[in-house]
Order: C-alpha cells, then sequence, then structure tokens
C-alpha cells in the first residue's frame, strides 16, 4: 500500500506486511546482549555505505569520513567474487559504482560474482562519484575490518545470498581468523551481521552464535514472527518509509532495537527519536549526529532549500522529462547557486547551471531531462529519470563545493 505526505510533515502511516517468513532450520541459541542500544539516550547513528552523501559508497573514502563524523558504526554490504573472495560492494552488477562498462566493455552484465578479485581491483570505484575520488577500489573484507579497527562498530550486510551461494559460510570462516572482532566484549562498538534473507543469517548464526545478527526487512514482521525472532535476532531493521510507530513498538515489546533503513531528512529524524528508534541508518551521519547533539543537523545552510520534488512514476501519461526538484529561496536575498547539484539516495547528481540567482522567495525548477532553459528553469538533459516514483527518494543539495545546504526526504 502507498503512502504519501506533505513535503516537509512527517512520516505518514503506511501497513506492515502480516505475511509470516518460512522458517526452515531449528530455533537459534540465544543472542548475545544487544550492542545496539544507544549511550546517553540518543539513538546510535550508522553510515550508510560509510558517509554516502558526500562520498562514493563502500569506499575507503567514504568510511574514513563517516568515523571522522563520529558515526557509530559502519553499515556495508559484502558479496563474493568469481574467485571466492569476499568484497565490499552493494549491487551485484558493477557497473553504477565503477567503470566496469569501460574497463571490461565485453563482460556484461557485469555481474560482480563473474569477476575475479584481480579484475575488481582493476576497477576505479570512485570516480563516477566526483574526480576528486578517482582511484577509489573495492576493498576486501579483510582490508575493510583492518581500516576500521577498533574506532567503530560494523553492521555488515549479507548480499543477495541467493546470487553469493554459500556467503554465510564464508564470512563466518574468515572471521573466526578475526578474533578481535568476534569475541565477546571485546570492542565497545561490537559487530552485527545481517540480512534481507533469514536463512542466511541462521546459518551464520549458527557458525558464530556469538554474532549479534539483525533481520532486515521492508515490514516489520507480524508478531507471531517477532516471537520467533526474539531471543536470537539482535535488531530488526525496516525500511523508514513503511515504518509506522505501533511497529516500533511491537519490535520492542519483543525484546529487539529497531535500526531503519535509509534515513536522510531531520524530519525523520525526529520522528525516529519521538518513535523510540534505538538507531538510524543514514548517508548524513554528520548531520543526525548534529541533530541528536541539539545542534543545527546543517550548518552549511544558505536559505535555499529543496521544495518539492516532482518524480516520475511508472505509468505515468506526461513524459519522464517532466520531473524535476523545486528549489525555494527562502532568505531575504539573492542567492547565486550556479553550479550547485542535488544528490539522490542512491547518489545520482544532478547539477545547478551556470549564472542562476534565485531572488528572495523566488524558485528554481531544477529537471532531470532535457528542455529550454529560461531564469526559472534549467534542464540537466539526462535521458533517464533520477528520483523514484514506487516509493520515495531523498535529495541532498550541495554548493558547488560540495558542503550541504538541505536535505529533503519524500514517500510515494
Amino acid at each position: 500500500m502507498s503512502v504519501s505526505r506533505s513535503p516537509r510533515s512527517g512520516l505518514a502511516a503506511g501497513a506492515p506486511s502480516d505475511a509470516a517468513v518460512p522458517v526452515v532450520a531449528p530455533a537459534p541459541r540465544a543472542h548475545p546482549a544487544s550492542p545496539v542500544t544507544p549511550s546517553g539516550g540518543h539513538p546510535t547513528a550508522y553510515a550508510h555505505r560509510g558517509s554516502s552523501g558526500t562520498a562514493p559508497e563502500n569506499t575507503a573514502a567514504a568510511f574514513e569520513l563517516a568515523i571522522a563524523e563520529g558515526a557509530d558504526y559502519i553499515e556495508t554490504d559484502v558479496q563474493l567474487s568469481a574467485d571466492g573472495e569476499l568484497v565490499v560492494i552493494h549491487d551485484v552488477t558493477l557497473p553504477r559504482t565503477t567503470d566496469a562498462r569501460m574497463a571490461f566493455a565485453d563482460r556484461a552484465p557485469w555481474n560482480v560474482h563473474d569477476f575475479t578479485l584481480a579484475e575488481l581491483k582493476r576497477l576505479d570505484a570512485g570516480g563516477w562519484y566526483d574526480d576528486d575520488f578517482v582511484g577509489q577500489r573495492i576493498l576486501t573484507i579483510d582490508e575493510l575490518l583492518d581500516l576500521l579497527g577498533d574506532r567503530i562498530g560494523l553492521n555488515l550486510e549479507l548480499k543477495s545470498p541467493a546470487v553469493n551461494p554459500g556467503l554465510a559460510y564464508a564470512v563466518a570462516d574468515r572471521l573466526r581468523r578475526r578474533r578481535d572482532w568476534i569475541e565477546p566484549g571485546a570492542r565497545p562498538r561490537p559487530l552485527i551481521v545481517g540480512s534481507f534473507d533469514e536463512q542466511a543469517i541462521r546459518d551464520f548464526h549458527a557458525q558464530l552464535p556469538d554474532v549479534a545478527v539483525s533481520l532486515i526487512a521492508y515490514d516489520v514482521p507480524a508478531s507471531g514472527k517477532l516471537t520467533d525472532l526474539a531471543g536470537w535476532v539482535c535488531s530488526v531493521n525496516p525500511d523508514i518509509r513503511r515504518l509506522r510507530p505501533e511497529d516500533v513498538a511491537r519490535v520492542i515489546k519483543a525484546g529487539m532495537a529497531v535500526v531503519p533503513w535509509t534515513v536522510d531528512s531531520p524530519e525523520w529524524w525526529r520522528w525516529g527519536v519521538d518513535a523510540g528508534l534505538e538507531g538510524m541508518i543514514t548517508n548524513y551521519p554528520y548531520a543526525l549526529r548534529n541533530m541528536l547533539r541539539g545542534r543545527d543537523p546543517v550548518p552549511g545552510a544558505a536559505g535555499v532549500v529543496v521544495e518539492d520534488i516532482v518524480h516520475h512514476s511508472p505509468g505515468d501519461e506526461s513524459p519522464w522529462a517532466g520531473e524535476h526538484v523545486v528549489l525555494r529561496n527562502a532568505s531575504g536575498r539573492p542567492v547565486d547557486v550556479s553550479g550547485w547539484y542535488l544528490r539522490s539516495q542512491s547518489s545520482d547528481r544532478i547539477v545547478v547551471g551556470d549564472g542562476y540567482v534565485i531572488p528572495p522567495g523566488g524558485a528554481l525548477r531544477v529537471y532531470t531531462g532535457p528542455g529550454t532553459d529560461d531564469p526559472t528553469t534549467y534542464h540537466n538533459g539526462r535521458t533517464t529519470a533520477v528520483w523514484n516514483g514506487t516509493k520515495g527518494d531523498s535529495a541532498g543539495l550541495h554548493r558547488a563545493d560540495g558542503t550541504i545546504v538541505d536535505l529533503y526526504a519524500y514517500v510515494v
């Protein structure tokens, strides 16, 4: 069921699925004491694929930035290469976040599991995001653990076990060699391993029962299913767009934490605090940390805000080129937005051309597709839609130098 809300309002109520997930294994052992519980009464900040609002996801640059910004956990993904190495990448295919199309032009559809580690290491994993990050590489799990050290916790997702057979066992086997990450009580912010695939986390839990596990989901499971999960699952990670206060209460009553994804606006962060969330997964951990400390979430604000996103939805009769973002100057002075840009939750970049000054109270419409520019509209000329029209999206508005000036999210 779709939900909607007006821009800048709180989350609307959604409808969770009541379908139980089949249980195909004996009940696992009880989980260790929850590592998620926040200190000081504030939710913990999970950096989604690192600080991916301002650096290329799942790279050393994004992880280092998240640590510098004070995130409590890194949230990231692990898959298997063709030769069985554990690599850190989200998509099961390579083109969105690497230069695989150019480096291996004849290897379509560029599935991660069709490439050896040596081949994956040849790819640039940062230039797609910004020229400043050219040369970032896909990390192995060992490189990730070495980079993080004892500076931050890790929430590791077993990504797409159906196309990575044996992934849960491979991760457990590798972690046995990293006792500093799996010994109970050895780390102030320990390891959590999760997946959308319940059988994968059952398999992992059977191998390493002292490591906390989480179930990632779109909706909070039905209450009967929560009872089955309680005692061995540490947390439930639902889609924030489909989460309701009563769902949060059911999970907490069952004895687990609620840590939703991907929470990318101050309005949602405030909603999460009020709802009793124990953590939030976000592309902008520094802004979330600012808000939790009573500071301005976006200290670089310049009076220009994202007022609305008009997305292209499947089945729309209007051409997708009508997709656009409305920028409003809420300040009392003109603001030159030349070279400013927006990033979607999946890090697509939509720019503003040179020479655009928004007058006080005025608006600028920044279109994804082609069209004729004028003083109040700018067209990027892209040939595909950017803003998600099936479930919702978020937008970070950046100055030309990368400083964030506004964060916005919507639900379809």
